[in-house]
């Protein structure tokens, strides 16, 4: 929250110096930089700033609720119990089956398999963890630095790299519902 402010402090700042640029290329009769083209979107950009963790906050919380739909369902499924919901006790019921006709190697063989797949399990929640942990970190860098792209938007050199940010940002939002 704090690193907002100061970003959208400082962006908030370098609007003086976008309306000095205005002024002196409209005194030099440089078209890409005409008061008439460029005023209005600075005038737009500059409310945006202000309310640019808002905005950010609001695409964040639409990805949230679609991902917790998805993520509601698996706690429904199996109680959030990944062993049961994998079927991997299933696999060892088929062990303590076979116990009475007594074949060893069927036993050791689904202990086996059921030790394969909980690995497999375990590898790819950790994996989605890591990956979700990443992208909430991101999301913070993000949200932080949310009034750049719109004080870069302001003049024709600038839109590139907002459009970056933009693209960025909403890759790290789609993410979650994604996973």
């Amino acid at each position: 929250e704090k690193g907002w402010v100061i970003v959208r402090d400082v962006a908030n700042m370098f609007f003086v110096v976008v309306l000095l640029i205005i002024a002196f290329a409209t005194i030099l009769n440089r078209q890409s930089y005409n008061y008439k083209k460029l005023l209005p979107n600075l005038i737009i950009m500059a409310v945006l700033i202000n309310f640019s963790r808002t905005i950010c906050g609001l695409f964040i919380d639409i990805a949230q609720v679609i991902m917790l739909t998805f993520v509601n369902q698996f706690k429904s499924v199996a109680g959030a119990n990944f062993v049961n919901m994998m079927g991997l006790t299933e696999i060892t019921a088929v062990a303590e089956d076979s116990k009475a006709g007594s074949e060893t190697w069927s036993i050791a063989l689904a202990y086996v398999l059921g030790f394969g797949y909980l690995l497999i399990a375990f590898i790819t929640i950790l994996a989605l963890l890591v990956i979700l942990i990443w992208r909430v970190v991101m999301l913070w860098i993000y949200v932080v630095l949310s009034p750049l792209p719109y004080l870069l938007s302001t003049f024709p050199q600038g839109q590139s790299y907002a459009s970056q940010w933009w693209s960025q940002f909403t890759k790290q939002v789609i993410v979650g519902p994604v996973l």
